[in-house]
């Protein structure tokens, strides 16, 4: 299991709906914008891009401009 956070708190309702065998949360987790993935059931691509998202969403505008040209 990872913990991976995500843009807001709609985004994560939507990831959680999207599959509950895959995405939860726990109490713990309640009003953070993260979710939490179950390793086994996600598929590698999937998992990237959440994760990416998620350093999107973080990193430094500069840096984060030039890994989105860079890999577009």
């Amino acid at each position: 299991m990872i913990a991976v956070r995500v843009a807001d708190a709609g985004e994560k309702a939507a990831i959680l709906a999207s599959n509950s065998r895959t995405f939860f949360t726990e109490d713990h987790y309640n009003g953070y914008s993260a979710v939490l993935v179950v390793l086994n059931r996600i598929d590698l691509e999937e998992l990237r891009g959440l994760i990416v998202d998620a350093w999107l969403a973080r990193a430094p505008k500069r840096l984060a401009d030039r890994y989105v040209a860079e890999h577009s």
